[in-house]
């Protein structure tokens, strides 16, 4: 049998044969595991030897069985956790679709029993899936993971939360936001015993404080973190990442010592590394210490064997690593050959680096090339600071675009929950009074009373629920808004600093020097920099329009309330309601007790419109006359008869709420005719 399988096959055939055929048998009798045998079903059987000899496409064929064999077992905490592990398996496999695929399943079943800690856990499950790939939705799942792990009071899942969110925003850029919110991530994790999420956690911090050029704080992180690896212990997989965290944390450690300018520093922590056994186990950290090393040695002025170090370095990227990793190792050997005015091969290296980074769409790299062949490249020199200063506005404004993309994901989602919140609230509502109609015809007419009052009492106490959180909605909204001001100053700021300023500098300086010649070179060099004045002074028009755009913007938030309870009542009914505010209203200037009790006036106005009234039309209008705010609501509905009416419990809360923040309210209303509801409120009489 032996001899026909080699007659047949080609030895690497035989080899993805073989190798399927022992999963097959070392599995098989997992696979086939009955009802009763669902406890063997965990993370155990990834750490199986065989299993962990197998190629990836065998592995991927063995998850699949046991993915699809899921659908025989009961829906309880066994079978759930182990999906947790399949899907993890399935993502440090790099397939991320599969892991997406198990975790919306879990999701189904978690939603089936209330498990509010499963849920949470696939949405921050699901966040991994998108971390690499789509960034902003990674976000999202990760916000509505926290939101759950909150409700749950788990400290240490909201603070990996946190540090995940903190990741996020580190590569985005966002170093402010990110500082702060692993900042919060390692208050709740101060006392989590996992070693690896602390160091992880504050060797962000110390990369945040790095990119924001405070590096003694950098170093400070950074050393904390390395404090951590000698109580990541167990099992040989664990020691592994406990050399691989010590090689990793060094590297950083040796980048913040460089940014120093303590180049002796940084190469004794490169070196202290250093080894054969290091090329053995992890070849990207060999070739990022070789990398490193070599530039210390290179800016501390001691060139020899630094160009041995850049060559081996580069030849084991193009082998093993990855393009990011060859643009890094190119830009060491261009600037290498500019310090020793080798012209020809630093040009040769640096427009190599150009070529790759424009592909990849590295900004910051492509910056450092091009900067680099303006100084080498006299001939090209115009070329290249064109390019370099196209670059740089192409970033900025990348970076003004998606500054606040984050944290407008988390004001949506809150704004999606709340939406949700009025909706059941309303079906509620709705079912809660066809039961007491129901009750109403079987009960005596004392029972009823009984009732009423009872439901009287509870809508009270949920109205000051209600209000107690439109009021926390808006406080915190309050501080965001100022702190995104605040850091919207310092960016203003920084960009006329760094980007203007460092421009007209330079444009000044290239125009004094032009000035003195007029020549015909003279006179074209000159036009050019006259160009550059010009689009100086459009970036500053941009500039100074983004912050009109966001000044106007940020006083439109409660306005964006009325306008949503506006669009549901003209989604749940058939009257057609109409919101006009002729003149312009400073909503952040007027009190929140007095924009709480508006709010919740329109709400049951507009609710009475749709319930009572039959009105084909409702118009809300709300208006500012001689510091009065001014609100009327307008019908064209069956109206009532208002002596003839006792007044309801809506009514009755209207006046209620009107009398609070010393409003005056009548309500006009004729058969047949319509309703017209007027309130008057003296703005910071409160």
């Amino acid at each position: 049998m032996v001899i026909f399988f080699l007659i047949i096959f080609e030895k690497k055939l035989l080899k993805k044969y073989l190798s399927l055929l022992i999963c097959y048998c070392c599995f098989m009798p997992i696979i086939s595991c009955k009802q009763d045998e669902i406890s063997r079903l965990n993370s155990n059987l990834f750490q199986n030897e065989v299993y962990r000899k197998c190629k990836k496409e065998s592995k991927i064929q063995y998850l699949d069985s046991l993915y699809r064999i899921t659908n025989n077992f009961t829906n309880d905490s066994i079978l759930k956790s182990f999906l947790f592990d399949l899907s993890a398996e399935y993502y440090y496999l790099n397939y991320n679709k599969k892991s997406f695929a198990v975790c919306k399943k879990i999701l189904v079943l978690s939603a089936a029993v209330k498990d509010t800690f499963a849920i949470a856990k696939a949405y921050s499950y699901i966040g991994d899936t998108y971390q690499i790939s789509q960034k902003d939705s990674a976000y999202y799942y990760y916000h509505k993971s926290e939101k759950l792990y909150r409700i749950l009071n788990y400290r240490n899942q909201i603070g990996k939360i946190l540090f995940k969110k903190a990741y996020i925003l580190f590569f985005e850029g966002n170093y402010i936001e990110s500082e702060a919110e692993v900042s919060n991530a390692l208050l709740y994790l101060k006392n989590c015993k996992d070693p690896e999420i602390l160091y992880a956690a504050y060797s962000l911090m110390g990369l945040n404080f790095e990119k924001l050029e405070e590096y003694e704080s950098a170093l400070k992180y950074l050393f904390i973190a390395k404090s951590f690896l000698n109580d990541i212990k167990g099992n040989n997989s664990n020691l592994e990442k406990q050399y691989i965290y010590g090689i990793e944390s060094s590297i950083n450690i040796s980048n913040v010592y460089e940014k120093k300018h303590q180049y002796d520093k940084s190469i004794h922590e490169l070196q202290a590394v250093l080894s054969p056994i290091l090329k053995e186990k992890w070849i990207q950290g060999y070739e990022s210490v070789l990398g490193n090393l070599g530039y210390s040695m290179m800016k501390s002025g001691n060139i020899k064997g630094v160009e041995k170090l850049f060559n081996e370095a580069l030849s084991s990227s193009k082998k093993n690593g990855t393009d990011e990793d060859v643009i890094y190792k190119l830009l060491n050997l261009g600037e290498f050959y500019f310090i020793l005015k080798d012209s020809v091969r630093s040009t040769s290296y640096l427009k190599q680096a150009l070529a790759l980074a424009e592909k990849l769409k590295m900004g910051e790299e492509t910056k450092k090339s091009l900067q680099l062949l303006s100084q080498i490249d006299h001939e090209n020199a115009a070329v290249y600071d064109k390019k370099y200063i196209a670059i740089t506005d192409s970033l900025a404004k990348a970076q003004r675009i998606s500054r606040n993309k984050y944290a407008r994901i988390e004001y949506e989602t809150a704004a999606v929950e709340e939406e949700n919140k009025v909706l059941s609230s309303k079906i509620t509502y709705i079912l809660f009074g066809a039961l007491l109609i129901i009750f109403a015809l079987v009960l005596v007419l004392i029972y009823r009373y009984i009732q009423n009052q009872k439901r009287e009492i509870e809508f009270r106490i949920a109205q000051q629920k209600a209000e107690e959180e439109i009021f926390e909605l808006l406080k915190e909204y309050q501080l965001k808004l100022s702190i995104a001001k605040e850091l919207e100053q310092n960016r203003i700021s920084k960009e006329l600093h760094d980007g203007v300023m460092n421009r007209l500098y330079g444009a000044r300086m290239q125009l004094g020097i032009w000035n003195e010649s007029d020549t015909k070179e003279a006179k074209e060099k000159r036009l050019i920099y006259v160009d550059l004045l010009q689009e100086i002074e459009l970036e500053i028009r941009s500039i100074s329009h983004d912050l009109r755009s966001e000044i106007v913007d940020n006083q439109l938030d409660f306005m964006s309330l009325l306008y949503n309870m506006i669009q549901l009542q003209n989604e749940i009914g058939e009257t057609a309601f109409v919101f006009e505010t002729p003149n312009e209203i400073d909503w952040d200037t007027i009190d929140s007790v007095v924009k709480i009790n508006l709010f919740r006036i329109i709400q049951e106005c507009l609710l009475n419109a749709t319930k009572h009234a039959n009105a084909r039309e409702c118009r809300v209008t709300i208006t500012i006359v001689e510091n009065n705010l001014i609100l009327k609501i307008q019908d064209d509905g069956i109206g009532f008869d208002i002596l003839a009416t006792k007044p309801g419990i809506g009514l009755t809360n209207m006046q209620e709420r009107a009398k609070k923040i010393k409003a005056k309210l009548t309500i006009s209303s004729t058969p047949n005719i319509g309703t017209v509801i007027l309130m008057k409120v003296k703005i910071g009489s409160l």
